[in-house]
């Protein structure tokens, strides 16, 4: 990472997931072995953003159980060869790592899929607390709503006057953070995530402008909206718009777009950036995720990023 700008910030996350997708040669047969493709990746929102900040330069650590199995001590190996701190990953004995297994059809759509998240659950207060020094040093900690509703009122309370970021993970988990919504710093939930967060329906911009007002009237400092293909709604007290998604660069998948904008988030407030140069910053991140079928492109990093702020530059 000799091309990356390194800080010593400490930023602390805590999903971690395997991803394990099955896609099959010919057309899927019900109740019999299919011959195919079977793929293992590294995954969890909040490993995902660890990575990309890793690659981007940041000092980070992650926070996070996993189980003490293959999968996971792989998966610490992994981020401390990036130089995250991975001193309060904890391996637990009797559960496996979380997982994420799907099968897809010839045509590349899912028709099955399990998943197996309980590890997370382990999370407990007793891990926040011997992580406690580290997070009550940084300058910014990032939470996903796979922490239960105790353990992120629990930080919350303990971590008051550091900025809270927050990614929801997916609607469902989105109600465990709703009724303290006003005590994050910057969140970046999707359109449906943010619909459980603020309890309005967002149809169009008019609808989209409220929900940002609602977060910006309960406290929060940061809004970032994600609208898929549409690109990304932002909110401050000062600023607000909507960035385009950008036409002049091919797209190879969407996958794990939504989690380098997250770390390009992070990365963004610890640098002073505002919140227009963060959704730029933002873009351009999720722009070069895009590049790789992986949820984290192996060649993220400052110079790939910039790259794509200068070309985008050239055609405004």
């Amino acid at each position: 990472m000799e091309e990356a700008f390194w800080y010593e910030e400490h930023n602390c996350y805590w999903g971690i997931a395997a991803d394990i997708e099955g896609h099959p040669y010919d057309d899927l047969k019900r109740s019999e072995s299919n011959p195919g493709k079977i793929s293992v990746s590294y995954g969890g929102v909040g490993r995902n953003i660890t990575e990309n900040l890793a690659r981007m330069g940041a000092g980070v650590s992650f926070v996070s159980a996993a189980g003490n199995d293959f999968v996971g001590r792989m998966a610490v190996q992994e981020l401390a060869a990036l130089g995250v701190g991975v001193e309060n990953i904890h391996l637990i004995e009797d559960e496996n790592t979380a997982m994420y297994l799907s099968i897809l059809n010839n045509v590349g759509d899912m028709e099955l899929a399990l998943c197996n998240m309980d590890v997370l659950e382990r999370i407990s207060v007793d891990i926040i607390n011997q992580a406690m020094p580290l997070l009550q040093s940084s300058k910014m900690v990032a939470m996903d709503a796979n922490l239960t509703e105790d353990v992120q009122l629990y930080i919350m309370d303990k971590l008051q006057g550091i900025p809270l970021f927050l990614d929801p993970v997916s609607a469902p988990k989105a109600e465990r953070s709703k009724k303290y919504i006003g005590r994050f710093h910057t969140i970046k939930p999707n359109i449906g995530e943010a619909e459980v967060l603020s309890g309005i329906e967002i149809t169009d911009e008019k609808s989209l402008a409220k929900a940002g007002a609602y977060f910006i009237t309960r406290g929060v400092k940061q809004v970032f909206i994600t609208l898929n293909a549409r690109g990304v709604y932002y909110k401050d007290t000062r600023e607000e718009g909507i960035l385009r998604l950008w036409d002049c660069i091919s797209i190879v998948s969407a996958t794990g777009a939504g989690d380098a904008f997250s770390a390009a988030i992070i990365d963004s407030f610890i640098r002073g950036k505002n919140i227009a140069e963060t959704s730029f910053y933002g873009m351009a991140a999720a722009q070069v995720a895009m590049q790789t079928k992986t949820a984290v492109n192996p060649q993220m990093c400052m110079r790939k990023i910039e790259e794509k702020i200068n070309m985008v530059s050239k055609t405004i």
